[in-house]
């Protein structure tokens, strides 16, 4: 991957931004990788168009936010391709593996690159996390900060319910809109609350972007940031959708 003219112009809203003049038919430089991960950081979820791409572009790139990849390939109708890396019950695959507190090792950024497309089109919403967090007023924030999260997930162990980003510091909700556990130390009906709360915030349309998708597109983004979800067409016929998840301290 190189920048011809690398650029970020902000999408209006509390996240995304679109990326322009780079190349993802090889793996990126460092000098480059570091900008991506500045701009991620800061947006929380990254849209490219009409980019060449390569397998050893994307796994360069993704190779620079962890350690630990995974990949996986969502196709659907009667002529998909065959192969042990494909996930047919896309819906589930996706929220599985870009959900980051949802399994293990945890998922810290996620790359969808569309190689085909529902003939009537499809569409995604990410949520902020952070946008979530700030919307709260200053006294909400001191009560959530120091509480905890059991997810009723088997094996899940507790996690604060408010983190901080490692690279810029900002707090945002570790929590899903489809958290679901027992928020610790506090009664089981305030817990609750503070869980609808949480998923009210992340299903604001404040909070959203809602991006429609394009043959060729990709989209990179920190699921710590911001948590994707599949409004429509992921269950139609057509789609060639590559998927990648890193996890890792950085």
């Amino acid at each position: 991957m190189y920048a011809k003219s690398f650029s970020v112009h902000p999408l209006s809203g509390v996240l995304g931004a679109e990326v322009k003049g780079v190349d993802l038919s090889v793996p990126p430089p460092p000098a480059l990788s570091a900008s991506l991960a500045g701009s991620l950081s800061h947006y929380g979820v990254l849209f490219l168009r009409s980019v060449p791409v390569t397998a050893e572009g994307m796994e360069g790139l993704m190779r620079s936010f962890g350690a630990h990849r995974r990949s996986f390939l969502v196709t659907t109708g009667a002529t998909s391709p065959r192969g042990g890396a494909e996930c047919h019950h896309s819906e589930d695959c996706i929220a599985l593996m870009t959900e980051p507190y949802g399994n293990k090792p945890s998922s810290r950024v996620a790359l969808f690159h569309v190689e085909g497309l529902p003939s009537g089109g499809a569409e995604s919403i990410w949520s902020s996390r952070a946008g979530a967090y700030d919307a709260l007023s200053p006294a909400m924030r001191a009560y959530l900060d120091p509480l905890h999260l059991l997810p009723s997930a088997p094996g899940a162990s507790r996690r604060p319910l408010v983190a901080a980003h490692p690279l810029t510091g900002r707090r945002h909700l570790v929590i899903g809109a489809h958290c679901e556990g027992q928020i610790l130390g506090v009664p089981v009906e305030e817990g609750d609350l503070v869980l609808e709360l949480a998923r009210n915030l992340l299903s604001a349309p404040e909070n959203q972007i809602r991006i429609s998708w394009e043959p060729g597109m990709v989209a990179l983004w920190d699921c710590r940031l911001a948590q994707h979800y599949a409004v429509g067409g992921y269950g139609e016929p057509g789609w060639r959708l590559r998927c990648i998840c890193a996890s890792g301290a950085n």
